[in-house]
């Protein structure tokens, strides 16, 4: 007995060792990346592996047009987000999803699919995709050596999600309702409310009205509010003279920016721009 348990000890102990010799840490050649984004009001979060070009010819060789791609390496990418967004004017709904593509020569299908646990696109069932759409291509002069997928070209209510690589680029434009989900936000905080409402949610909600141009009366009113719980908030004064300017009531507009300049000058923290701002805001006034 104690031969058998002898025997089973050393061959623990030699299966562990195999595994531990074979498991040898290099370094990945094809990076993956992890970014978090906030696009809009929608929060965007995608992964994926980044290869290199080292050499090689990509779209029509590497990738071959025509078929389905992980869209980088390794795993597929995948993107999830916290609310209904469209992209490319598709609907996605709040979730996580992969992205897979059709690369062409002069456009490509791109594929939002609903299986986010395949190895690239082996696997893949086109009966598990939410949808597919198609983008054109945009060459690029200078040759992108390394797989890139960012959002830039930011905007109030989205920007746009590219992917680039070699001379290839893709554009997907992203849109957030943005201005539907603040007006819904402002009806819940401030309109429906009958508690007491702070200064800061006043103020976040008149500079949106202003902004959108719309009912600056009630814009105005909340300027007020938010001035009246908080009076030494100077850009606070600053905004309501910028809304009663915009509205062409000009002793108004000088009383309140000659007021947030005095405030500026002498806040001890730092002014954060508003002298520069309301020396602006005067200049515009003057012979008014």
């Amino acid at each position: 007995m104690k031969s058998v348990v002898h025997f089973i000890a050393i061959l623990v102990v030699y299966v562990f060792s195999l595994n531990t010799e074979a498991q040898i840490t290099k370094a990945n050649l094809s990076p993956q990346l992890k970014i978090e984004q906030q696009v809009g009001l929608a929060n965007f979060t995608v992964e994926y592996g980044r290869p290199g070009m080292k050499g090689r010819t990509i779209f029509g060789s590497l990738i071959p047009y025509g078929k389905v791609w992980r869209t980088g390496a390794n795993s597929s990418t995948k993107f999830s987000i916290d609310k209904q967004v469209t992209i490319a004017k598709q609907t996605i709904p709040a979730g996580s999803y992969a992205l897979y593509s059709i690369p062409g020569r002069d456009e490509w299908t791109i594929i939002i699919h609903k299986n986010t646990k395949l190895w690239g696109a082996g696997g893949y069932n086109d009966k598990d995709d939410l949808l597919r759409f198609k983008i054109p291509v945009t060459k690029l002069k200078d040759t992108q050596e390394t797989l890139n997928i960012i959002f830039e070209n930011f905007h109030a209510n989205g920007g746009d999600l590219v992917i680039s690589w070699e001379n290839t680029k893709i554009i997907l434009p992203v849109f957030v309702d943005t201005d539907a989900l603040t007006f819904k936000e402002i009806e819940e905080k401030i309109i429906k409310v009958t508690k007491p409402i702070k200064a800061g949610t006043y103020f976040d909600a008149a500079q949106f009205y202003y902004h959108k141009k719309k009912d600056l009366k009630l814009a105005q009113k909340w300027f007020d509010k938010a001035i009246e719980l908080r009076p030494n908030a100077f850009w606070y004064v600053y905004y309501r003279a910028e809304l009663a300017y915009t509205l062409n009531d000009f002793k108004t507009a000088k009383t309140y920016v000659t007021k947030s300049l005095a405030m500026a000058k002498e806040s001890a923290s730092g002014d954060y721009g508003y002298i520069a701002k309301c020396t602006l805001l005067l200049d515009k006034l003057k012979g008014k």
